[in-house]
């Protein structure tokens, strides 16, 4: 089934508001929109939802289309480590969108590609390690939560981590289970719930 589009005259008949007000929210970029060839202004389904979503405003029923999965992006040079992790998060009861990542370079293209929620980093990685990994990603995303994970645990690891802008710190080898508890509580379920309305 393809996603409906719609134009901004239909989505004012739709909320009972001017076609302007609609104009403005799309320039404003509260509303994400695309062009057509001739240009007009055009609305993506999905786009509409989250915008209801996202201000509070009742989804109409037939636009109530499933939440966007939360991304998940996993960090990790061993493969073995980065491969159970990967079908465990997809696997699960959250069924998350998962990507993957082997080093600092691919998580850095990744971010950008991907955008996930959330990024499980692991410290020690070849070339750019995690430390540096997590100061990046803060500083060109403040809000990207991340959760360390290392099989090497110390105070100093822990500490270091911590002030680059990690959320959260797990020690390997952990299950697929606790990690999904650290990913529920970093991005606080409340939020979730909010965007599943």
């Amino acid at each position: 089934m393809t996603e409906r589009i719609f134009t901004t005259s239909e989505i004012a008949g739709m909320l009972g508001v001017h076609q302007i007000t609609i104009s403005r929210w799309v320039n404003s970029g509260k509303l994400k929109s695309m062009f057509t060839l001739g240009g007009h202004r055009r609305i993506k389904e999905k786009d509409l939802v989250r915008f209801f979503r996202e201000n509070d405003m009742p989804v109409p029923e037939d636009l109530d289309v499933p939440p966007e999965k939360v991304k998940v992006l996993v960090v990790d040079d061993d493969e073995p480590v980065l491969s159970v992790l990967a079908e465990g998060l997809g696997k699960s009861e959250d069924g998350f969108m998962v990507g993957t990542a082997t080093d600092g370079f691919q998580a850095g293209q990744l971010i950008e590609k991907f955008h996930p929620d959330i990024v499980v980093l692991d410290i020690r990685l070849p070339g750019i390690d995690g430390y540096e990994v997590c100061r990046m990603i803060k500083e060109g995303h403040p809000d990207m939560k991340i959760i360390a994970i290392t099989g090497f645990d110390s105070e100093e690891a822990r500490r270091r981590i911590m002030e680059e802008g990690a959320d959260r710190y797990l020690i390997k080898p952990f299950e697929v289970e606790d990690l999904v508890a650290e990913i529920d509580a970093v991005l606080d379920r409340k939020s979730l719930e909010r965007s599943s309305r």
